[in-house]
């Protein structure tokens, strides 16, 4: 396999923000896309530039997650539902920066569907491959790239300053050590993060693979209420129950090419939106916690301690 990154590109990573532009330029010198010896090299080459920096663990690991996203978008979909998917993780990753339009937009629209999967989709005949890596560079570099940008502006305040290693008089019995920012469960070392995600990720697999009665269907809609921080509408969360026609399509385990599109469809024009403006409620809101320690939440004040 040709190399992913040829001998002699440099890359010259300052911080964040650049170490993210600079799989962009990565992308362009490649002859062939090897995803994943890009996506090494570009950590370690974050890890070179002094992101890991064990004061503010939670905006490096938020750094290396988002560039794993950015990695997955240029490197480009096997399937619709993969992207929704994706977009899933990218609303934590983002922490709700992203507009609610545009996540129904971009998962909507053929031709754009078509260069995220490089292939024919929907309504588009013919995907020309280098056609499809650029748009999705455009997409990186006209969206994603604002919006963790965006992520970074209301998640760096809320960043806990670790300088425990830094304490020549700490107990010796003390864990001193710095904190690794890759090692951290929790996106964004914050537990209702971690709890966020894992409840969106459940309520779109569920919504994607259908259900068996109307009875799981309205429990999944209970379930929405919370996976979506409230944040999705009354009516909307009613309707797949009372509009016949789409519960039909969500009902059985074994959907059809139609029943597959309906659900996928659904998911981004309501789920997927309503998922996003719950990430924004949390971001200022959500308690940083390094891994492997207990979570011992204030309740009634939203501090960050």
């Amino acid at each position: 396999m040709t190399e992913a990154v040829p001998d002699g590109l440099d890359l010259d990573v300052e911080g964040p923000a650049d170490g993210l532009r600079t799989v962009l330029e990565v992308a362009d010198a490649a002859t062939t896309w090897d995803a994943e010896s890009v996506r090494s090299r570009l950590h370690d080459d974050l890890e070179d530039a002094g992101i890991d920096h064990p004061t503010r663990p939670a905006t490096s690991k938020l750094t290396h997650d988002q560039m794993d996203l950015l990695v997955d978008l240029l490197e480009g979909f096997h399937s619709r539902r993969e992207f929704l998917q994706w977009q899933q993780d990218l609303v934590i990753q983002t922490v709700g920066q992203l507009e609610d339009s545009w996540y129904s937009r971009t998962a909507a629209n053929a031709p754009t569907v078509s260069a995220l999967l490089g292939e024919p989709w929907g309504s588009t005949e013919e995907m020309p491959v280098e056609l499809a890596r650029e748009v999705r560079r455009g997409i990186a570099a006209q969206d994603i790239l604002p919006a963790f940008h965006a992520g970074h502006e209301v998640a760096r305040w809320a960043a806990v300053e670790r300088v425990d290693h830094l304490d020549d008089d700490g107990d010796e019995d003390e864990d001193l050590d710095p904190i690794d920012p890759r090692a951290q469960e929790y996106p964004l070392m914050r537990p209702a993060f971690g709890e966020l995600y894992g409840q969106q990720e459940a309520a779109l697999q569920d919504l994607l693979d259908g259900f068996e009665r109307s009875e799981d269907l309205l429990a999944w809609s209970h379930r929405v209420t919370s996976a979506s921080y409230a944040e999705i509408d009354r009516d909307t969360i009613t309707a797949p129950y009372f509009e016949t026609p789409l519960r039909e399509r969500l009902l059985g385990t074994s959907p059809t090419e139609e029943e597959r599109f309906i659900r996928e469809s659904w998911a981004c024009e309501y789920l997927l939106p309503a998922f996003n403006r719950a990430a924004n409620a949390l971001g200022q809101r959500a308690q940083e916690v390094t891994a492997g320690r207990a979570y011992q939440g204030d309740s009634g004040d939203g501090s960050i301690t």
